[in-house]
C-alpha cells in the first residue's frame, strides 16, 4: 500500500472501530461491500476516491482539501474538539458565541455589511469549535457588550476595527495554544488580514 493512503486508511478504521460498527453494517451505511471494506483496511488495495468519501461519510467524516500551511491549526483544532472540556462550561461558552452572532446579524440589518462585522464572524464560526480560558471567554463577553453599543459613524468604524481585531486575537490564541508544552508553537497566524479590513 502507498504511504499516502496508509494513513488514512487507518484513520477509517479507527473510526469505524472507536464508533463500534462492524464492517457489515459499515457496508449497508456506504453502499461498498464488506470485502471491499476489509481490503480497503489490510492495505490489500487502495480507495478510490469515490470509496474513501462514501466511506468517510457513513462514518460521520468528510474529506477535504486544505492549504499545506494550515495543517498544525486543523491538527489543533480537531484535537480541542477531540478534548474532553467540562460539558458545562462548552455549552456556556457555545451560547455566548450564539449571542455574539445573533448581535452581528443585528448590526448588519440596521447598519448594512462591512468588512469589519464579516471579520468578526469568521472568527467566531471558528471559535465556536476552540475551548477558551477564563480570561479570553471575559475578553469575548466584553467585546460584544462593547458591540452592541456600536453604531454606525465614522467615529465608531474604528471601535469595530477594535472589536474585530480582538475577536481574531482571540481565535489566534484558541488555535494556536499548546497542548503539549514540549510541541513547538506555530509561527503564524491563521490568517494575514491587514488591521484595516
Amino acid at each position: 500500500m502507498a504511504y499516502k493512503t496508509e494513513h488514512i486508511t487507518q484513520q477509517l478504521r479507527a473510526a469505524r472501530e472507536g464508533a463500534d460498527i462492524s464492517q457489515r453494517e459499515l457496508s449497508e451505511r456506504s453502499g461498498l461491500t464488506q470485502s471491499h471494506i476489509s481490503q480497503i483496511e489490510r492495505g490489500g488495495m487502495e480507495p478510490g476516491l469515490s470509496s474513501l468519501v462514501d466511506l468517510a461519510r457513513a462514518l460521520d467524516l468528510e474529506v477535504v482539501l486544505a492549504p499545506k500551511k494550515l495543517m498544525p491549526a486543523i491538527r489543533n483544532i480537531i484535537q480541542s474538539a477531540q478534548s474532553s472540556s467540562p460539558p458545562s462550561i462548552a455549552t456556556h461558552q457555545s451560547k455566548q458565541v450564539e449571542r455574539f452572532e445573533r448581535l452581528i446579524t443585528k448590526q448588519k440589518q440596521i447598519y448594512g455589511a462591512s468588512a469589519g462585522l464579516d471579520t468578526i464572524a469568521d472568527s467566531l464560526r471558528l471559535l465556536r469549535h476552540l475551548p477558551l480560558t477564563d480570561d479570553e471567554f471575559v475578553s469575548l463577553q466584553a467585546e460584544a457588550a462593547r458591540l452592541n453599543e456600536y453604531q454606525s459613524s465614522p467615529q465608531s468604524r474604528q471601535l469595530l476595527r477594535e472589536i474585530a481585531r480582538t475577536v481574531r486575537q482571540l481565535r489566534n490564541m484558541a488555535v494556536h495554544r499548546d497542548r503539549d508544552h514540549d510541541a513547538p508553537r506555530a509561527a503564524y497566524a491563521l490568517d494575514e488580514e491587514d488591521e484595516d479590513a
